[in-house]
C-alpha cells in the first residue's frame, strides 16, 4: 500500500483500509482531512486525487513523504476532530472549508448537499462555523458563497447539477423532492424539481432508469398521472446534462414562458 506497508493480496481496496495502512507510518496525532475525510464519511466527491491526506502539527519537522500519501503540515484545534470507527478525522463543518479551498464550485455543492440530507451537520452549524472560526482561512469566502445553495432535500450528485445549471442559467431556483397531491388530496408523485405554482415538473432520467424495467414502468405511471392533472413533465438523461445543457435549460425556460401570464 505504501512504503514498508504491505497488506494480503485477497483484500478489498477501500479508502477504509489505505487510511489503517496509512496511520502505521503516521503519527499519532495525524488526523485526516479533506477528500479523505469526505471519503470516508461517504460525502461524495471526485477522484481526481486518490492519495490519502492527512495533516500533523506544524511542530512536527520530520512528516513522512511518501507516494499515495499527502501529509499537510498545519494543526488542528480539539473542537474542529472527531473519531469515526478509530480513526481521528476533521469535523464535517471544517471539511466543508477544506473542500472549498480545493474544489470546484459545483463538486463543493454538492458535497454540500449530501452532508445536510444524510445529517452529518446543520446549516445553522455550518454557518457558525464560517461566520466565527474561518477568519481570513482558505476558502471561506466560496463556502459562504455556496451554503445558500444547498438543499437538503436533494437525493444525488445529477440532481444538484440539474438544479444549478437552472439557478445559473437565471431561471427560477426550482423546488426539490415535493410532494404533488390533486385536488381530492390523493398523492401523486415527487418530481425531482418543479415549479408547484406552474405545474411544471423536472425529472433526472439516470441510466438505471432505462435499464431497469421496473423503474422504467414507475416513471411512465408517474408522468402520466402528472399530465393528467395539467403538469408539463420534463425528463432531462444524463447524456443531456452533461453533453447538451443549453438544451435542458431551453425545455425549462420555454415551459415557464408557456405558464407565465403575459
Amino acid at each position: 500500500m505504501f512504503h514498508d506497508v504491505y497488506v494480503a493480496s485477497n483484500e478489498g481496496d477501500c479508502i477504509e483500509l489505505r487510511c489503517d495502512g496509512a496511520a502505521l507510518i503516521l503519527p499519532p496525532d495525524a488526523v485526516f482531512c479533506g477528500v479523505t475525510a469526505a471519503r470516508l464519511l461517504g460525502v461524495p466527491v471526485p477522484d481526481r486525487d486518490v492519495r490519502v491526506h492527512a495533516a500533523v502539527p506544524s511542530t512536527r519537522l520530520n512528516s513522512p513523504r511518501i507516494k499515495q500519501l499527502k501529509v499537510h503540515s498545519y494543526s488542528i484545534p480539539a473542537g474542529h476532530l472527531r473519531v469515526l470507527d478509530g480513526r481521528r478525522v476533521i469535523s464535517v463543518e471544517r471539511l466543508f472549508l477544506e473542500l472549498a479551498a480545493t474544489l470546484a464550485r459545483i463538486e463543493l455543492i454538492i458535497a454540500g448537499d449530501h452532508i445536510l440530507r444524510r445529517g452529518l451537520s446543520t446549516r445553522s452549524r455550518l454557518t457558525g462555523f464560517l461566520n466565527n472560526d474561518c477568519h481570513r482561512r482558505r476558502g471561506v469566502a466560496k463556502a459562504k458563497l455556496a451554503l445558500p445553495l444547498l438543499d437538503e432535500k436533494s437525493d444525488s450528485p445529477p440532481e444538484t447539477r440539474l438544479r444549478m445549471l437552472i439557478v445559473d442559467a437565471n431561471l427560477p431556483r426550482p423546488v426539490v423532492n415535493r410532494d404533488v397531491y390533486n385536488a381530492w388530496d390523493v398523492w401523486l408523485a415527487r418530481p425531482d424539481l418543479s415549479y408547484p405554482a406552474l405545474k411544471i415538473a423536472i425529472e433526472y432520467e439516470g441510466v438505471h432508469h432505462q435499464q431497469d424495467r421496473q423503474q422504467y414502468s414507475h416513471d411512465i405511471e408517474r408522468d402520466g398521472r402528472l399530465i393528467d392533472e395539467g403538469w408539463i413533465v420534463i425528463r432531462v438523461s444524463k447524456e443531456a446534462l452533461f453533453t447538451h445543457p443549453r438544451t435542458v435549460i431551453n425545455r425549462v425556460r420555454k415551459a415557464i414562458a408557456q405558464r407565465t401570464p403575459r
